[in-house]
């Protein structure tokens, strides 16, 4: 998706503002939608890390929050289980909104779903 001069702008002004408040910031930006805005985001956090500038850390959840993951979570926790393998601290990196803690006790009920469902032998 191409973003404008003036929307970048805007996403940078709004990213400074509400770091990766992702629904914020698209509705400060206005003219894209927040998965967008987010896929924009993290390209710009890739390059900001290229440029040895700091990085807004992930938001924490703490447990006993009775949250769901989301879908966009679990997808980011299959790419890190699939990069990282059980290194759970490395799968929290690209889930980015989970503790490592709660990265692997998803895990735990993940592989269990699997047994369940008779695909064991894909963990």
């Amino acid at each position: 998706v191409h973003w404008t001069p003036d929307e970048h702008e805007r996403f940078v002004t709004a990213f400074t503002l509400y770091p990766r408040k992702w629904k914020k910031i698209a509705e400060y930006v206005r003219t894209k939608t927040r998965k967008q805005t987010e896929n924009h985001g993290t390209s710009y956090m890739k390059q900001l890390e290229r440029e040895g500038k700091a990085v807004p850390p992930p938001e924490k959840r703490r447990g006993g929050t009775g949250e769901y993951w989301t879908a966009e979570e679990h997808e980011r926790f299959l790419d890190g289980l699939s990069t990282h393998g059980r290194q759970w601290v490395e799968v929290a990196k690209v889930v980015r909104t989970r503790t490592s803690e709660q990265v692997r006790n998803h895990a735990e009920k993940y592989f269990k779903q699997l047994e369940r469902e008779g695909k064991g032998h894909l963990i």
